[in-house]
């Protein structure tokens, strides 16, 4: 009797120790992925911007973060724009790697980003506006696919024979992104320097928005209709 009870007790135990080392390797199993993100510091993204991009920080240019907490939350992607010349760039940096998307050289750079799953394959991209042109202003709208990281250009429809002049916000409104000119400023309470960093949602409710269109995609394209 007394062997017999052992032998179940040893049973016990040895079945415990199993399934303890079982649930042990399932945590250690986990997607690095599914574990939560943490920021880089300014000082890592400007060593990473400049260890990968063709670019040379001057002593009157300045990185600062311009990331929203619906971008974070959404994307854990960070924001990164240079100020303080005449080429405001920005980057994206996420799990060390840096993607430059847009063009801010004679403009504003980007003005406006939201987050937005643009070609329905369960994995959230980034909508952005920006402006750009040494001489001749001009707006425009892409988007970054975030499974590969390449950049888009988002075209009108009806076709625009021009440029457009107007500096962009973009709003996600539900199922859609509504497109918005900036027609004009509270000047008592702003200025267009905000646009040189990037528009905080203060900025944004002095100004008067002006609504242009509404991104669509049609045939794997996405589109700005143009109201």
């Amino acid at each position: 009797m007394i062997m017999k009870s052992f032998n179940k007790k040893s049973k016990l135990i040895v079945y415990g120790i199993s399934v303890l080392l079982v649930l042990i390797l399932a945590m250690l199993a986990v997607d690095s992925t599914s574990m939560p993100s943490i920021k880089v510091t300014i000082e890592e993204a400007n060593k990473l911007i400049l260890a990968t991009q063709d670019i040379t920080l001057t002593e009157n240019m300045d990185l600062i973060e311009i990331t929203s907490p619906d971008i974070w939350d959404q994307t854990n992607l960070q924001l990164f724009k240079i100020v303080g010349n005449s080429s405001w760039e920005t980057f994206i940096v996420s799990k060390q790697k840096v993607v430059h998307i847009g063009i801010g050289f004679g403009g504003y750079g980007v003005t406006s980003v939201v987050p937005f799953d643009v070609n329905k394959d369960g994995t959230l991209d980034v909508v952005y506006a920006y402006s750009f042109g040494s001489g001749i202003h001009r707006s425009v709208i892409s988007w970054l696919d975030l499974k590969d990281f390449t950049e888009h250009k988002v075209l009108d429809r009806p076709e625009n024979a021009g440029f457009r002049m107007d500096d962009l916000i973009l709003k996600n409104e539900g199922k859609e992104i509504a497109v918005y000119r900036i027609a004009g400023i509270d000047k008592s309470e702003i200025n267009f320097d905000f646009l040189r960093t990037y528009p905080t949602k203060r900025d944004i409710e002095h100004m008067t928005l002006e609504k242009i269109g509404v991104l669509l995609r049609e045939n794997n394209q996405l589109y700005n209709i143009l109201q």
